[in-house]
């Protein structure tokens, strides 16, 4: 676990030390450090917490803007009480991906996250979720 902005890590290794760039077990100190895992791409996701964003109301998505560095395909990933959801799309240079959820997602309480394809690095900043808000649905 990163202390200082509470980000995890697994590793599915019986390592007993580790430090930023080794670790040891019984058999031995190892190196760490490269873009695989054991020469597979390494996958990595977030998500956020489910929430009611903004109101009771329920709400549809228009998109969700991810603030980020990085390159190639995501996918944008909606967990909501009833269903899940994922989209692919392109990650911008310009550090402002949009992406954009399916029109019959309508719930009270979501939550957002992203994945990586193909082991592509990525830093995410924030994320902006653009929501229509019904105008009388509560249930």
């Amino acid at each position: 676990m990163n202390t200082l902005n509470g980000a995890v890590t697994e590793f599915d290794w019986n390592f007993q030390s580790i430090t930023p760039t080794h670790a040891g077990d019984v058999t031995g100190l190892y190196a760490l450090g490269g873009d695989t895992d054991a020469g597979r791409p390494i996958d990595a996701s977030f998500m956020t917490p489910m929430l009611q964003w903004q109101s009771s109301l329920r709400k549809a998505m228009s998109a969700v803007y991810f603030s980020m560095a990085g390159a190639g395909v995501g996918n944008l990933h909606v967990h909501g009480k009833v269903g899940q959801w994922a989209y692919p799309f392109a990650v911008r240079a310009s550090e402002v991906s949009r992406a954009s959820p399916g029109r019959g997602i309508c719930e009270s309480y979501l939550a957002f996250g992203f994945s990586n394809k193909e082991g592509a690095a990525f830093s995410i900043d924030a994320v902006e979720v653009a929501t229509v808000a019904s105008n009388n649905r509560r249930i």
